[in-house]
């Protein structure tokens, strides 16, 4: 007979696991020992909060395990609960470091996040297009959306690229060919639009239209040279087969096996791969939380940096990530971009947070109520990771946060109208 582990095994076995990880390696990275000297202090550990760490996820998981497995929201709140939820709370173990307000603001967005997507609404009213009606009005706006693109860089590709050649040279001469257009459409093409396309087309079996799909993501790679233009498809192929409640089991099973790996690798002095991976998805953001609630509290920014800086002055010469990354890493070139808490607090402290925590919470609502099917799950993945590292407004504009919105509610429904 074969024995399938629990959920909530699964999730037990990674919180300790990964709580190892950190206080034996993550802990004592350069970053870390460069705030705990600014700040005077020391990552410790505490027997206190270990203990009340250890209680709170208790009930975070009691909590989720409330949410129905055969809905989006699922699988959205398991993931916030991985990557924000756990985090936070290994970290705040440390402490002399770890503020107890940053652990209100991420079990706060946890909470509020599972309350909203208790919530049930209908939207059957709104009409759905079928998949061939979502494919041909996808390929238009791609092959119309792409005739700007093919103007500025055409004369510009590189095909050595495609051999992965003079490909930092590419990015650095497309960089300078940039403007207000491709900066708000690239990762819409890439990360949802021409995914759809390939995924729409396997669906249909129309193997030219597949084609036509890859011709496009290759020709976007062209674009730029940067690899990431394949990571919408992949996150897509990745989990189409899976439910969402498979799809969270094999996330928490692939990623226990890879921290006792590196737990290994770590111990024969081989540190790259926990410091490519968990140190830089898990707890960067955690860590950045930290530097940014510090360095902003009471000296807010009011949004000066958006559209609002026509009434607001920004009160710095240089951007504000660039401002943390120096002053907290003591690298005037780090971009230290952080997602929704960090974002919120910088603007309005507090009330910010506050601000940005109801956006997501509604953001996903909505989504959890249109019945998504599981096999389109990999196009909110990296939605999701760019709300937990980037500013919420331009997770919604840039990464295509809103139209991937607009997108499921008009192709991705399995109402049939």
């Amino acid at each position: 007979m074969k024995i399938r582990p629990s959920l909530t095994l699964y999730f037990v076995i990674y919180f300790f696991l990964l709580m190892g990880l950190y206080h034996y390696k993550i802990k004592y990275y350069f970053y870390w020992e460069n705030i705990a000297e600014l700040k005077n202090g020391i990552f410790d550990f505490s027997i206190g909060r270990f203990l009340a760490s250890c209680i709170l996820f208790s009930f975070n998981l009691w909590i989720l395990k409330r949410i129905n497995t055969r809905k989006l929201g699922f699988i959205i709140l398991s993931l916030f609960f991985i990557l924000v939820t756990i985090p936070s709370l290994i970290a705040f173990v440390s402490e002399g470091m770890y503020p107890l307000q940053l652990l209100v603001f991420h079990q706060l967005f946890f909470l509020i996040l599972w309350a909203l997507l208790k919530l049930k609404f209908n939207l059957s009213f709104i009409p759905v297009l079928n998949k061939r009606q979502g494919l041909l009005i996808l390929l238009l706006i791609t092959v119309v959306g792409t005739l700007p693109y093919l103007i500025v860089y055409g004369p510009h590709i590189n095909l050595k690229n495609l051999l992965l050649l003079d490909v930092y040279k590419t990015r650095s001469d497309m960089a300078g060919l940039s403007n207000f257009y491709f900066g708000y459409t690239y990762s819409l093409f890439t990360k949802i639009i021409i995914p759809l396309i390939i995924v729409f087309s396997l669906e249909l079996k129309n193997k030219l239209l597949v084609l036509v799909g890859i011709f496009y993501l290759v020709l976007f790679y062209l674009f730029g040279a940067h690899k990431t233009v394949y990571l919408g498809l992949i996150a897509v192929l990745i989990f189409y087969k899976w439910t969402y409640l498979k799809s969270v089991s094999r996330i928490l099973l692939y990623s226990s096996i890879f921290i006792i790996l590196c737990l290994i690798f770590s111990a024969v002095g081989y540190d790259y791969p926990w410091i490519l991976t968990f140190r830089r998805v898990h707890f960067l953001p955690t860590l950045l939380d930290i530097a940014y609630l510090d360095f902003f509290r009471d000296n807010y920014m009011y949004w000066s940096e958006s559209v609002l800086g026509a009434f607001v002055n920004y009160p710095y010469i240089i951007r504000h990530e660039y401002l943390i990354g120096e002053a907290y890493f003591n690298r005037p070139d780090m971009a230290a971009n952080n997602g929704l808490i960090s974002d919120g607090y910088m603007n309005m402290g507090t009330v910010g947070v506050w601000l940005n925590i109801c956006i997501v919470a509604i953001y996903f609502m909505i989504l959890n109520n249109l019945k998504i099917p599981s096999k389109y799950f990999g196009l909110f993945l990296l939605v999701i990771f760019s709300f937990i590292s980037s500013s919420i407004f331009t997770v919604l504009l840039t990464h295509g946060a809103l139209a991937l919105l607009i997108i499921s509610i008009f192709l991705l429904r399995e109402e049939k109208n």
